[in-house]
């Protein structure tokens, strides 16, 4: 059709060219059934018949109409294929996961039907919702219920939840555009290296099917853009966004919070259970609801301080009404003493996001009781577990936590107990925690009395001397992390690490070497070398690690050989080894086999079960390289002698 535009969506014209035409011509051959878009403009054309006068005239090419109206023939084996196909599509459908939201669902019922009626309208255009509103008041919440109730309607979906807060991470949008990507792609899609790529991939993956896309918190149209790449979507598309800017991309939709008998109703089942308030606490359950002013996280956590209501109610008389952060300090003011108040702080200001069981080895050697605070936060609605284990909070309390820390010194923030901004000086401080920063002169000034120092980019090739490191109990220490440190060309003695469990060096893509000392790290259990692109060989004396289990050196794209001795370790469990280009190894005999192959004794050994094996290509060879073995159980009896072992080898080392 010389009048549809070229670069147009050419499913969408023929369509719109179907319903325009009063006569419709079939021409069926033996390959119609194998082409889904004959299909569709059969089903489009049928679907105008009934509807309209259209007139239909079917012409048989090489074929009986008794094959096509029986489905025989080259028909039949093309609707078998179909048939196959749609289990496939049902299971991936099936397979998606179901966002987790609150359990108290007030007051977002008749705001989400809105949202539902326009997801399920029917309409071929795509078009874009963008929900604002003050931060707390639901509205990621509401965009997690809608993409629950109406994904599966769509072929592909993706939910990102606080793009604000990743995207001013490190590399923060390129992994929430691989997020997309693999989403939309449902897993098979490539490495993305830059943001610019980004964009151009997922473009060319939202304009071939229909899609529902969630953006969750976004705050600058550069975000949007970035993630997904165009603002022309396929046919009945749609677009999610939840913001605080109320200007942002001609906000459609309005959200408030909750209203007055909604507020009333959420606040008395997190304090009574029930959806009225018991009579003896009307009154005082009246005021706590004006003061929270429909912020549910507000009317949430101050639910839980039913016992000391008392105190709470009469420090809210003297909050203004437009400081939700103080109402929500109340909660903090409750908690039952220091140790839980201290907990709460550190986990704001430094430990949101991060693995629960890692943020208590390191807290616990503060003197705070981790575990248990940590259930008490729990409790109060202050903190949640989230997938992975991980540590998270609302952003208010959140905010609540470091407004705290702030007001301990506004004008002096190193006379503050805790610091997260770059540019606060430091002195006296246990814990702290840098990100991608850059210093500059010496290092005689730098805090003396640190228990933890958590150091993401490390910018420097070794660690200057004159960085004070007595406190840090090296001898103690169990977990190094250096990922990202892009500048660090070779790791330290080890000599002094004598207990460590896990080194992660990922990404350290500036790394020439290891040090041979890597053999005094007897009770290592975790190498992880992920993307160390510069790294060519490993230390000779790796098969000395008698209880490594897991072992990652996938993207170490310039590893030119691995030790032999590396595939005789007896407690390897699991090795990533994706995208490698080693060289092929000489066998006893002479011949030369791929470099996978002296794995094959380690997996073969009949104490072993292989649960896991992924064949992907790499640059030279597309052969085994990823293989996981699971050991049989051992009794008791074993596992404590294998401990004490363990602690001789340590002891050993340390002397």
């Amino acid at each position: 059709n010389d009048e549809i535009e070229r670069g147009g969506n050419l499913k969408w014209e023929l369509d719109k060219a179907i319903k325009g035409s009063q006569v419709a011509i079939i021409v069926f051959s033996k390959d119609y059934a194998s082409s889904k878009w004959c299909l569709d403009e059969l089903a489009m054309i049928l679907a105008c018949k009934d509807t309209s006068r259209h007139e239909v005239f079917p012409v048989f090419y090489d074929v009986e109409p008794s094959e096509v109206r029986n489905q025989k023939g080259a028909f039949a084996d093309a609707f078998s294929r179909y048939e196959e196909q749609l289990v496939k599509v049902g299971k991936e459908k099936l397979n998606r996961t179901v966002l987790s939201v609150t359990h108290y669902l007030v007051g977002m019922g008749s705001r989400v039907q809105h949202i539902n009626l326009w997801l399920q309208d029917g309409s071929s255009d795509a078009n874009i919702l963008v929900i604002y509103g003050m931060g707390g008041i639901g509205k990621t919440t509401i965009a997690k219920i809608a993409y629950n109730l109406n994904f599966h309607r769509f072929d592909s979906s993706s939910f990102i939840a606080d793009v604000k807060q990743h995207s001013e991470q490190f590399n923060g949008i390129l992994e929430l555009q691989n997020q997309v990507l693999s989403n939309i792609l449902k897993g098979e899609k490539g490495r993305l290296y830059n943001v610019y790529e980004g964009s151009i991939k997922i473009n060319q993956a939202i304009c071939s099917k229909r899609v529902l896309v969630v953006l969750d918190d976004v705050d600058k149209l550069d975000q949007f853009d970035a993630l997904l790449g165009t603002r022309v979507f396929y046919p009945g598309s749609k677009i999610i966004l939840t913001t605080r800017k109320k200007g942002l991309l001609g906000a459609h939709a309005a959200h408030e919070g909750v209203g007055c008998d909604e507020s009333s109703k959420l606040f008395s089942l997190h304090a009574f259970g029930q959806d009225n308030p018991i009579d003896c606490y009307v009154e005082q359950s009246e005021r706590f609801v004006r003061r929270c002013e429909g912020l549910p996280p507000a009317l949430q956590v101050l639910g839980k301080s039913v016992g000391a209501w008392e105190d709470a109610l009469s420090k809210l008389e003297e909050i203004p009404h437009t400081d939700i952060q103080k109402v929500l300090e109340i909660s903090y003011d409750t908690l039952q003493d220091d140790y839980d108040k201290n907990l709460f702080l550190h986990i704001a200001c430094f430990f949101i996001g991060e693995e629960k069981d890692y943020t208590v080895k390191i807290l616990e050697k503060c003197g705070l009781h981790t575990t248990v605070g940590i259930d008490s936060l729990i409790d109060q609605c202050l903190l949640t577990i989230e997938q992975g284990n991980k540590l998270m909070m609302h952003q208010l309390i959140q905010e609540m936590g470091k407004e705290i820390v702030r007001k301990e010194s506004p004008k002096e923030p190193g006379r503050r107990s805790r610091l997260w901004c770059h540019k606060d000086s430091f002195h006296n401080i246990q814990l702290l925690q840098l990100n991608y920063v850059q210093l500059t002169g010496n290092y005689e000034k730098f805090p003396r009395r640190l228990s933890w120092l958590c150091w993401h980019g490390f910018p420097l090739e070794h660690v200057p001397v004159d960085i004070s490191l007595e406190n840090l109990c090296l001898g103690c220490l169990k977990t190094l992390d250096l990922s990202h440190s892009e500048r660090l060309a070779r790791t330290f003695n080890f000599s002094r690490l004598p207990k460590l469990e896990k080194l992660i060096l990922k990404g350290c893509v500036g790394l020439l070497e290891v040090c041979e000392s890597i053999e005094f790290l007897m009770g290592l259990d975790l190498l992880d070398l992920e993307d160390c692109t510069s790294l060519k060989k490993l230390p000779s004396n790796i098969g000395l690690l008698n209880f490594l289990q897991e072992r990652n050196i996938s993207g170490c794209s310039n590893l030119v050989d691995l030790p032999v001795e590396l595939g005789k370790m007896k407690s390897l469990n699991l090795l990533r080894a994706n995208d490698l280009s080693l060289k092929p190894l000489p066998s006893a005999t002479g011949e030369v086999t791929p470099w996978h192959t002296f794995f094959q004794p380690w997996v073969s050994k009949p104490e072993r079960s292989v649960r896991f094996v992924s064949i992907v290509p790499v640059r030279r060879t597309s052969q085994l390289v990823v293989c996981e073995a699971a050991p049989k159980k051992a009794n008791s009896a074993a596992k404590r002698a294998r401990q004490s072992e363990k602690r001789r080898v340590y002891n050993k080392a340390k002397n």
